[in-house]
């Protein structure tokens, strides 16, 4: 059966800029890096994590012109992928001290406190409060 979650895509417009925001500004680091043809499949994730995010930057020698016209539509929309944190508020202020698009934390109708974050390339990315962090809220 199935043992991990390997990951997932997030396409990004240039790779290196965006490998210099997830490793800089998250503090991510390089899981893979994986050269194709005239390419490369770049991996990035937090420390102690096994899943990790592919950052792709469209390319004729992974995809067709119908799968990279796709790609470049999903560029700078959501992504649905989520970060879970300890401490919302601490990671909120770090985050912005390194100039990161990243909103206020609220509480949710659910009981959670979730910020958003916008990448190099407006790739939303969601940040919630582990649940932990929020239990206390009423």
């Amino acid at each position: 059966m199935i043992d991990s979650i390997g990951g997932i895509v997030i396409f990004v417009s240039n790779q290196a800029r965006a490998i210099e925001f997830y490793t800089q500004k998250l503090g991510f680091d390089i899981k893979g890096e994986y050269p194709y043809k005239n390419t490369k499949w770049i991996e990035v994730g937090p420390k102690s994590s096994t899943s990790t995010i592919s950052l792709m930057e469209p390319h004729p020698d992974m995809m067709t012109n119908e799968e990279m016209e796709q790609a470049k539509k999903e560029i700078g929309t959501m992504t649905n992928l989520w970060f879970y944190t300890k401490n919302i508020d601490n990671t909120y202020k770090e985050l912005q001290e390194k100039e990161v698009n990243i909103t206020e934390p609220k509480k949710q109708d659910w009981g959670g406190i979730m910020s958003q974050i916008k990448d190099q390339d407006d790739n939303i990315l969601t940040l919630i409060s582990s649940y932990e962090d929020h239990k206390h809220i009423k």
